[in-house]
């Protein structure tokens, strides 16, 4: 039962509401709330008999509020009406559907199956009126109406958009990520859906692959769904396609666009393709470039402190990649040595235990019999494959009379030192002849940029990527494209509002405390909207993004 307890704390009584049950046989209180002195009680009383209406129910607005405010800043929804062939009927377009599929899923709703029960509890549902339900298969039916061509459409319009508001891209960073799904592909019939290297380690899942484009001020500018099965460097002579047809509908040369990307897509046809068309900022192996990493730290200069504090050094020099010569600066980071030099002993100390238990275990005489391929197996899995060069070993067939192999194993000292001369190092290279050092190296290190945007990509409160439920390609890519449409409403608003110093999380945490309350007045018991209590931070926020 809940019922008024007081309690004397330095001689003054104070009051708490508390709720007690029986636990285990023993009266316990189970909850507890602070209420204060009778003068604080009486004043509360007081201030409630004061207000005007009482609060009927409330809802979270501000996100809400900040995507429908892009979504007119950008004119979203009108771009995909004038991109898709619908009959005028009595309900919502096919861009409000879209619109709503994004500001769902930055509400943590993961599938198209609830959006309409989080619309029922929305401000929307008295902000949108329509005949029809909000089904699953409605939402398909819309996917249904944006094609490839039309996405291709959408986003060239979009991308107009920008670059009338100031976007036109100097530089633009490129990188891939990829996501499992839960459609099975018994049939070979999808392009899209295959096994493949999948970064949460679901080798069991079909996969889907992403790249993302991004310029400067983080914003998207192209994106490409690709097989789960591709690598990212078949891929990328691709994304160097769409962005070149993309900047030729833009009216933007791109041989003034520099584009920075990581090692994972080099290969000598993609950087002939990017020279012949743009400059770029990439990142080599360092076995590409291993006598450089002999060239002592005394020879690198100090270029800048990054974000962490930590002096970024740089060496620069010449050196030939994929046969032809670039200035080639090789980085340093003793933040970043430090930790990977951690890492590399952690790892070291576990495999060398591992494989000397199973050393003990092939010596002793118990247990069941093994044969060598089972053993390969298992050193297999306990050597990490960056560790192979380093760490060697040997199975020894089981003599006679044995029913167990032998192991053995050592650590090969001079690729162990190899590998300790690239801690805290990377190899840059480009084709920026003029450009400072300093510039490179910032230049490549703001790739984060990209690698930002794949973290809030698998964000389930912002715009998630996965899980991806849809079976067939042509959802799949929409799914994908509404993703891509959400992280670009979040980056335009961030860039908006960057004058106020807010992170993305901070930001989103401040919208999300945004909150409006249906009330009804006591004296005319007419219902009204109103603006819940808001700070500072909040109150600028919604007079900015035009959130009334």
């Amino acid at each position: 039962m809940v019922f008024l307890r007081k309690k004397l704390v330095n001689g003054k009584p104070y009051w708490y509401i508390v709720e007690s049950a029986r636990v285990d046989g023993e009266v316990k209180t189970i909850f507890q709330v602070y209420l204060g002195s009778a003068e604080k009680i009486l004043d509360m009383k007081r201030q409630c008999e004061s207000l005007p209406y009482d609060k009927l129910r409330s809802f979270d607005y501000g996100k809400l509020a900040a995507l429908l405010h892009v979504n007119e800043e950008l004119g979203f929804a009108d771009i995909v009406n004038k991109h898709t062939d619908k009959k005028l009927i009595d309900g919502l377009s096919v861009g409000e559907y879209l619109l709503l599929d994004v500001i769902g899923k930055s509400h943590g709703v993961l599938s198209e199956n609830g959006i309409e029960e989080w619309f029922k509890k929305s401000p929307l549902a008295f902000m949108w009126k329509f005949p029809h339900k909000l089904n699953c298969q409605n939402f398909l039916n819309q996917m249904n109406y944006v094609d490839l061509d039309t996405m291709k459409k959408i986003e060239d319009d979009l991308c107009r958009v920008l670059v009338g508001k100031g976007f036109t891209p100097s530089i633009m960073f490129v990188d891939e990520s990829n996501w499992f799904t839960y459609a099975n592909n018994y049939d070979d019939e999808s392009e899209l859906l295959h096994k493949g290297y999948n970064k949460k380690h679901r080798k069991d899942k079909n996969q889907i692959c992403v790249s993302l484009a991004v310029n400067e001020d983080n914003i998207p500018f192209i994106h490409e769904t690709y097989p789960g099965n591709v690598h990212d460097s078949e891929e990328f002579s691709g994304i160097v396609d769409k962005i070149i047809n993309r900047l030729t509908e833009l009216n933007i040369c791109s041989e003034d666009l520099v584009l920075v990307f990581d090692k994972g897509n080099n290969s000598k046809d993609n950087i002939e393709k990017v020279t012949s068309k743009m400059s770029f900022v990439g990142s080599a192996k360092t076995n590409q470039a291993e006598e450089l990493l002999d060239v002592p730290l005394s020879k690198y200069e100090c270029l800048y402190k990054n974000s962490k504090g930590n002096k970024i050094f740089g060496y620069r020099t010449k050196h030939q990649f994929y046969g032809a010569e670039y200035t080639t600066v090789i980085t340093y980071n003793e933040g970043t040595y430090k930790l990977q030099k951690s890492t590399y002993e952690t790892n070291k100390s576990r495999i060398i235990d591992s494989l000397e238990d199973l050393q003990r275990r092939l010596g002793s005489s118990k247990g069941k019999e093994r044969n060598r391929s089972s053993v390969e197996r298992e050193v297999a899995g306990i050597i990490l494959k960056k560790y192979n060069s380093v760490i060697k070993y040997e199975i020894i067939d089981a003599l006679e009379g044995k029913k167990k192999p032998q192991l053995k194993f050592w650590i090969d000292e001079e690729n162990e030192k190899k590998c300790e001369k690239t801690f805290g190092k990377n190899v840059l290279f480009t084709d920026k002849q003029k450009w400072q050092t300093k510039k490179i190296v910032k230049t490549y290190n703001s790739k984060n940029l990209v690698e930002d945007d794949f973290k809030l990509l698998n964000d389930h409160l912002l715009v998630p990527v996965g899980p991806v439920y849809h079976h067939k390609d042509e959802n799949i890519r929409v799914h994908v494209f509404l993703a891509m449409v959400g992280l670009l409403f979040y980056r335009y608003m961030a860039w908006e509002i960057k004058m106020y110093g807010f992170s993305m999380k901070k930001l989103i945490e401040k919208l999300s405390e945004i909150k409006i309350a249906v009330v009804q007045e006591k004296e005319s018991k007419k219902s009204k909207i109103i603006v819940e209590e808001m700070d500072t931070k909040q109150a600028s926020l919604f007079s900015f993004l035009n959130m009334e």
